[in-house]
């Protein structure tokens, strides 16, 4: 793997292990609120986060050493209504502006592999942000928790679905039984 794409990796490693730690944290804000459906949105989207993360570490994992990583992530706590507007910011400006250019520039180095994770995750961070926001405008409008569905995480590119999924995932095309149900 190339110098430049194998850093984006790490670097992309640290942004969702934090993300994934700030919708834990947040998934017990909103049990604390009394929002139960929420709470349980934080924890798919925090599987989603630890699935993507744990990716970025595989992919750069022959590339041992200790490496200096580099990402922005807020460091907040607050209530669930803003929780969730950071997080649907967070969810839709790495769908936008984050993996879609690291994706072109694995691909311009010709790092195919590392190219189509980021570009699945440009989509899985999309699918994110709209669900996030769905909820976020049902909380803003009712000021209780949102009827929410069964929440299902792939656990090959951390796509959640509020449904029973199909028989290959939309984003990566892995089977059915990849899908997790989250409590």
């Amino acid at each position: 793997m190339k110098r430049a794409t194998a850093q984006s990796m790490r670097n992309a490693f640290g942004a969702e292990c934090a993300a994934h730690m700030r919708y834990l944290l947040f998934s017990d804000q909103a049990a604390f609120e009394n929002f139960p459906n929420i709470a349980r949105l934080f924890r798919a989207l925090a599987f989603s986060e630890k699935v993507h993360a744990s990716s970025h570490y595989r992919q750069t994992k022959e590339l041992l050493g200790e490496y200096c990583v580099n990402f922005s992530a807020p460091f907040i706590l607050n209530r669930t209504v803003d929780n969730l507007t950071k997080a649907f910011e967070s969810e839709k400006e790495e769908s936008e502006e984050y993996y879609q250019p690291l994706a072109a520039g694995a691909r311009s180095q010709g790092e195919m592999h590392a190219a189509q994770s980021f570009e699945w995750l440009a989509q899985v961070e999309k699918a994110h942000s709209d669900m996030v926001r769905r909820a976020l405008d049902a909380l803003e409008h009712a000021a209780e928790d949102p009827e929410i569905g069964e929440l299902y995480v792939c656990d090959i590119c951390g796509l959640v679905m509020e449904e029973k999924p199909p028989e290959n995932c939309p984003v990566c095309r892995a089977k059915q039984f990849r899908f997790r149900l989250i409590e």
